[in-house]
């Protein structure tokens, strides 16, 4: 759904609903969102924030990129 409001409107889309690693917020960005939201995660994990925050430097460094800018909307589909 991401993919597809990215693409439908000229303003910044939030990517949201199953939230929970640094990998999800990547794959979101990837598919167009300019922010992610993180929700429903938290109450099983209240960390959960910190850990991804943690994580996302090699999550991109993995994706070849050193700003998650970059991955916005990268998607080729």
């Amino acid at each position: 759904m991401v993919w597809q409001a990215a693409r439908a409107v000229d303003i910044p889309v939030v990517g949201c609903g199953g939230i929970s690693t640094a990998q999800d917020v990547t794959e979101f960005l990837v598919a167009g969102a300019t922010a992610v939201q993180v929700g429903t995660a938290t109450f099983a994990r209240p960390f959960v924030m910190t850990e991804i925050l943690r994580e996302l430097p090699a999550a991109a460094a993995e994706l070849g990129v050193t700003r998650l800018s970059d991955l916005v909307g990268s998607s080729s589909f």
